[in-house]
């Protein structure tokens, strides 16, 4: 069996063992490792590229970040954001360097604490408000619908693919297989509040597919830029057949929080 197929084979049924019989805490503890490890990757490949960015630090505060998020909520995320924004270009005076390479690792410290802390916040927040069962029940929707957008992708592109979508940055993307992701997206998202018995409207599903179809690719899409950008294929060699943990969050990520505005837009997450 194929290392891609084999990696989902085992992960896919612990995670979903975990959001159907551990209260929030468990889904949230797992999120908070893959975003410490995505944290951790993003920062190597800058690192790699020549940024003079730490690491320790600026995953110490991601962590932070995440606990004040899921304890205290929005408020506390902004106040710890608040205080990422002052401590990370401070601890650029002690750099051995300095002042060469200040702005770009402050920047990308930045951007990494606060890119992912932001959206992997969302993600456990459309666990963590929603009360049990619907909480469950929307998450496995969300992640159904992005796993299954993303494998069609990947496999009628692999198979039907022929005009490119954005060679530059991600060149195995096709529009054919964003078409196919698309249609899966849907077609899962329908099957997931049936199988799942999830209470929400039809037109509120078929809104949350359509987010999720275009922005899980677009969230795919950017962290294909800064891989490119910084000269890389994969975020890591973790996963087999997957690359690393931000290549396989930066879809998850992204969208967290569009499905959680839309939510709260609507009413239907207060």
């Amino acid at each position: 069996m194929p290392a891609r197929e084999s990696v989902a084979l085992v992960a896919i049924p612990l995670l979903l063992a975990v959001i159907i019989w551990l209260p929030p805490w468990g889904l949230l503890l797992i999120v908070g490792a893959a975003a410490l490890l995505a944290g951790d990757e993003l920062l190597t490949m800058a690192r790699d590229h020549g940024v003079a960015c730490g690491r320790m630090m600026p995953l110490l505060l991601l962590a932070a970040t995440l606990a004040a998020a899921w304890t205290g909520g929005p408020a506390r995320l902004s106040l710890a954001l608040a205080a990422t924004i002052l401590i990370l270009p401070t601890l650029q005076l002690l750099a051995p360097a300095r002042p060469d390479g200040a702005l770009a690792g402050a920047a990308i410290a930045l951007f990494m604490v606060a890119y992912i802390g932001l959206t992997a916040a969302c993600l456990g927040w459309l666990r963590q408000w929603p009360p049990n069962p619907w909480g469950k029940r929307l998450i496995l929707l969300f992640l159904a619908t992005i796993w299954a957008g993303d494998s069609g992708a990947y496999y009628l592109g692999k198979t039907f693919g022929r005009h490119k979508m954005s060679p530059r940055i991600s060149p195995n993307k096709t529009w054919e297989g964003l078409t196919g992701g698309i249609v899966t997206s849907f077609a899962a998202a329908a099957l997931a509040k049936l199988a799942f018995g999830l209470d929400l409207a039809w037109i509120h599903t078929m809104a949350i597919a359509a987010i999720l179809a275009i922005a899980a690719p677009v969230g795919d899409l950017i962290e294909s830029a800064l891989k490119r950008d910084t000269g890389v294929k994969d975020s890591s060699a973790l996963l087999p057949g997957h690359g690393g943990f931000l290549d396989r969050t930066d879809s998850l990520f992204y969208s967290a929080p569009l499905v959680l505005a839309y939510l709260m837009a609507t009413g239907i997450i207060r």
